[in-house]
């Protein structure tokens, strides 16, 4: 007797994908439909319907029709738990994890042809870190591991099932097949442990990673199935053969766009700018001062009176600002929901954090910077490099890391070791995840809009639109 389940994870509100994705997921009649998290939040779909339309997103219907059980993602908790709990009250199939404390249900059980399909959630036990809005303040988060530990041996004692499937929202700190070391075991990503200590497992389901992953480790069959919308797997079960093996299905149409009104919004003109705030290549906008990182730096400064500006930069090959602005380049540039928050550092405080982000350069054989990978182990990822507004500093890259930041000048004098400045920074990086110095500082002024909402005001502000031209007249003779 064969059966199939259909996988999902980190979607990440592409509702330009997703309802194609389902039809194709449809098409199949599966068993078992399951989606591991991060299912709506972080896109310009969900940013729209959140914001600017303020209805039901479109795709808890879609998911309505095709899902049987969904884990919970640490994105699902952007947002305010009143926000979660109408999401999960629209939803029409359950979300678990067993890692939540009094939250949710820690596993979800379906019986199929008298097989009994088990499935154990946990959500990676890091979630309250990223939390910078306080929405989790009140929830306890355990350890995803010893969770699971107590709850696969619970239902293998009181559900006996015929297939135990764990579908974890985390996902590896090494390679399952190569063993090639992805992070450090911080407890983030705790998917090499559970394959470690927890027996009888048939089907890992990882995520939050956004990797493609389909191996096999002994008895346990193990998949991550990237994200985006991009494609789903499909597990086929043979219990007469003793037999599962994945399938990986590529989204296969390639033309998607959102729905006409969201389209229509996208494309809104906010502004037009005629000088070049653009960028291409990572680098470009990195190694010396650029018009798009002075432009958020003036904004920041400008929205909160701080005297010192710190950004980063999504990590994109190209981005910034030139000609017609819409709602879809602003959201490119500026998508995620932080607020500007503004503390108060020494000038010493400063130099640490700037040290910091000058670790994530190196120079290759070539003489190159080297900006594509953590190349200094136990040092910020390249992805959170900082720019610093509102002063002037040069980093040498010949110098050991901890010695670099050189000539930092403010307001045309040397940066005050022992004096202290007020340093806008968004919400996100004073949780102190990636910056420790950065926790539990006392925040002495929020902005009372997000980032894009900032940004948009800010450009309509300083680039209003040019007056239409409505011809000439001229006569003749």
């Amino acid at each position: 007797m064969s059966f199939s389940i259909l996988v999902t994870s980190d979607i990440h509100g592409r509702l330009d994908r997703f309802e194609k994705l389902v039809k194709q997921m449809k098409s199949l009649n599966a068993d078992l439909v399951i989606d591991n998290g991060d299912f709506l939040d972080g896109s310009p779909a969900t940013f729209y319907y959140q914001h600017i339309q303020k209805s039901q997103h479109p795709m808890i219907e879609l998911a309505n029709q095709i899902y049987d059980i969904a884990i919970l993602g640490n994105h699902e908790f952007h947002n305010s738990l009143l926000a979660l709990e109408k999401l999960r009250s629209d939803c029409r199939f359950p979300w678990i994890s067993c890692n939540i404390k009094d939250f949710a249900k820690p596993y979800y059980v379906q019986n199929i042809n008298e097989k009994k399909f088990v499935i154990v959630g946990a959500t990676t036990h890091f979630t309250p870190m990223w939390d910078e809005h306080g929405y989790v303040k009140e929830l306890i988060f355990e350890d995803a591991l010893k969770a699971l530990h107590f709850w696969v041996d619970y239902v293998k004692e009181h559900e006996k099932p015929d297939y135990l499937i764990v579908s974890y929202h985390g996902g590896f700190s090494e390679d399952p097949s190569t063993e090639a070391v992805f992070q450090a075991r911080t407890g983030e990503n705790q998917a090499n442990e559970i394959l470690e200590t927890i027996q009888d497992i048939d089907l890992l389901i990882t995520g939050h990673q956004h990797l493609y992953i389909n191996t096999r480790l002994q008895n346990t069959l193990i998949i991550q199935p990237t994200s985006h919308s991009n494609g789903f797997f499909e597990v086929q079960i043979d219990f007469e053969e003793g037999h599962s093996h994945a399938i990986f299905h590529q989204l296969e149409d390639s033309q998607f766009s959102y729905p006409a009104e969201v389209e229509e919004w996208l494309d809104q003109e906010l502004t037009y700018i005629q000088d070049d705030y653009s960028y291409k290549g990572l680098l470009s906008s990195r190694l010396s001062s650029h018009p798009f990182i002075q432009l958020t730096h003036d904004m920041q400064l400008k929205a909160t009176n701080a005297e010192i500006s710190v950004c980063d930069l999504l990590y994109l090959e190209k981005g910034g600002f030139k000609g017609s602005i819409t709602n879809r380049v602003l959201l490119k540039n500026s998508p995620r929901e932080h607020k500007l928050q503004v503390i108060s550092l020494s000038g010493a405080e400063i130099k640490e954090l700037m040290e910091l982000s000058a670790a994530v350069l190196a120079l290759n054989k070539a003489g190159e910077i080297d900006f594509s990978t953590n190349v200094f182990p136990g040092t910020q990822q390249a992805y959170q490099y900082d720019f610093w507004g509102g002063i002037s500093y040069v980093f040498d890259v010949k110098e050991p890391v901890g010695q670099r930041v050189q000539e930092i000048v403010f307001e045309g004098k040397p940066l005050g070791m022992h004096q202290h400045y007020q340093v806008v920074f968004n919400s996100y990086r004073l949780t102190g995840v990636d910056f420790p110095l950065l926790k539990n500082r006392e925040i002495l002024y929020e902005a009372t809009q997000t980032v894009p909402f900032l940004f948009k005001g800010y450009l309509q502000a300083c680039f209003p639109k040019a007056v239409p031209n409505h011809g000439h007249f001229k006569v003749r003779y």
